[in-house]
């Protein structure tokens, strides 16, 4: 799976539209993609439609399970768009409250990457939107 971060210290420059658009590219080519928004404004849910507050669980739950991590829980919190091929990791609002209440754990950096690897044989592609702000989640 290739992994791609849109990335920019610096609020509405377009990385998630620029996120969004890829990934529509990518999965009319006959990839199978996976955004996540590690942004806590949610902005590339509401791009697709998709309400923060309505979701089962999103990246903040992923990340509290960082210790116990199973191919099963990631693919738990993983949202289909409608969009046959793409689906979403979502944010929430509590992804704010990430670096203080979590910042200082050990492996706090690798979470993402070790989630990756558990659902890399389904998705050919994985898109990450991130926050303007340099933190946990950007790393």
């Amino acid at each position: 799976m290739k992994v791609w971060t849109i990335a920019n210290q610096k609020g509405g420059v377009g990385k998630t539209t620029t996120v969004a658009s890829l990934a529509g590219v990518l999965t009319q080519r006959g990839k199978r993609v996976l955004m996540i928004d590690t942004d806590p404004h949610a902005s590339l849910g509401y791009y697709l439609g998709i309400d923060p507050e309505e979701v089962p669980g999103s990246l903040f739950d992923v990340f509290l399970a960082h210790q116990r991590l199973t191919p099963e829980l990631v693919l738990a919190h993983i949202v289909p768009t409608q969009i046959d091929g793409l689906d979403l990791l979502p944010a929430t609002m509590a992804l704010a409250t990430l670096d203080r209440a979590l910042g200082q754990q050990e492996g706090m950096g690798l979470v993402l990457r070790n989630l990756l690897a558990l659902v890399a044989d389904k998705y050919d592609v994985a898109i990450i939107d991130c926050p303007p702000v340099l933190g946990v989640l950007m790393v």
